[in-house]
């Protein structure tokens, strides 16, 4: 497998990589709206929700600063 580029639109790369963060934990449409909000061009993200291996690498610093987590439940108390 080849190694893919770096996107150089930061602003867009870190908007993939919360997208696709959303997509794991909530699934595509929500994934999909918040990507149009932030003006991800359509075609990347049918690419990044429907093609997984065609993805792009995200950098470590996206790795931990996109991050979301499942909410997780709270003990009644």
């Amino acid at each position: 497998m080849t190694e893919r580029q770096q996107r150089t639109d930061t602003e867009t790369a870190n908007a993939v990589a919360r997208g696709i963060n959303i997509f794991e934990v909530r699934g595509g449409a929500v994934a999909r709206r918040y990507m149009e909000h932030k003006c991800v061009p359509y075609p990347v993200i049918d690419r990044v929700l429907t093609d997984p291996q065609h993805r792009r690498q995200s950098s470590p610093a996206q790795d931990q600063s996109e991050a979301i987590a499942p909410l997780g439940r709270r003990d009644p108390g």
